[in-house]
């Protein structure tokens, strides 16, 4: 059977497949002639050949990436990947191909402009010769980064980050999240896949570093928790804390509802700053924030009733 063959058979398969015509619709043909360019160029390649995996596997991935409201195409927001698998025993190995979806960090940029479409975003490696800076004032966070050996390869690589910036009530809010290449590799050992992890490490870092970021200052947007989600599924997460850490901080939504109250109950922005121990409400610890809701609520409350006993000692 040659290759070409195989691919007409998944061609066909993705064609008449019922699950794709209905999350498709009319436009399925365009879809499946993206996704079928995607799995040629693989053709020939022993660890990344797709045509030899089953059509079923590459319909669920498509599915799946449909789901999510990604796209399988050129710009490769998310990718088909081959995988083996035994469907015999260990004494009677029975092997076979299948494809899985996993989602590449411009995944994640696709799905933040999405929902923020003014949202500036960059994601990149940093290297031992490169000149690095973070500098955060307030609620406003910039960075520079130079470059001294653009040919800098894997080995070189000292850590990454994710920089987003966006307008929230008219109001430039921006932030850099910074990952050390020790816990890009903790990461990294998580994985169920080490190969592709391997071959991919500079994409398989980037997605790591902006999930972490939208984990940190985007999980209340459900669409973009989705695909984190999905991509958990990569990973053994039985030794991720699921609590936050002290190293997170509340998100800009959770900063204003902060800032609102704080105008309830007759409280600066800097007292609230300051009784935290922070310089900005982006630098307050996301496990402090329950907590300080709920006293702002209190005096909130506790204004109210003298308002009201005043007005009842008036009438």
């Amino acid at each position: 059977m040659s290759q070409l063959t195989k691919i007409e058979i998944i061609n066909k398969e993705l064609e008449t497949s019922p699950i794709l015509s209905e999350v498709l619709g009319k436009g399925k043909d365009k879809y499946i002639l993206s996704v079928l360019n995607e799995i040629k160029k693989t053709k020939g390649d022993d660890k990344k050949d797709l045509t030899v995996c089953t059509p079923e596997s590459i319909i669920m991935a498509v599915k799946t990436a449909c789901d999510l409201n990604l796209e399988i195409d050129s710009r490769q927001h998310c990718h088909l990947v081959k995988h083996n698998k035994n469907i015999g025993t260990e004494k009677n190995p029975n092997w076979i191909s299948e494809a899985s979806l996993w989602i590449g960090y411009r995944g994640f940029i696709y799905s933040i402009k999405r929902v923020i479409q003014d949202a500036n975003i960059d994601v990149q490696m940093v290297y031992k010769d490169d000149e690095f800076k973070v500098v955060k004032e307030g609620d406003k966070t910039s960075y520079t980064l130079v470059r001294n050996n653009p040919f800098g390869n894997k080995n070189d690589i000292v850590g990454g980050f994710c920089y987003i910036s966006y307008t929230i009530n008219g109001r430039l809010v921006s932030f850099c999240e910074t990952v050390s290449l020790l816990e890009i590799n903790k990461i990294k050992d998580k994985a169920k896949t080490q190969t592709i992890w391997d071959s991919w490490f500079e994409e398989k870092a980037k997605a790591a570093i902006i999930k972490r970021a939208c984990k940190v200052h985007f999980s209340g947007l459900q669409e973009i928790a989705n695909i984190a989600e999905y991509d958990n599924q990569e990973y053994e997460m039985k030794d991720v804390k699921e609590t936050p850490t002290e190293d997170e901080t509340i998100t800009s939504e959770q900063g204003l509802e902060i800032e609102e109250l704080g105008k309830k109950a007759g409280i600066t922005n800097d007292v609230i700053c300051k009784k935290v121990g922070v310089n900005s409400f982006l630098e307050i610890p996301v496990s402090k924030f329950d907590s300080i809701v709920k006293k702002l609520q209190i005096t909130i409350d506790a204004k109210k009733e003298v308002k009201a006993e005043v007005v009842s000692d008036n009438s």
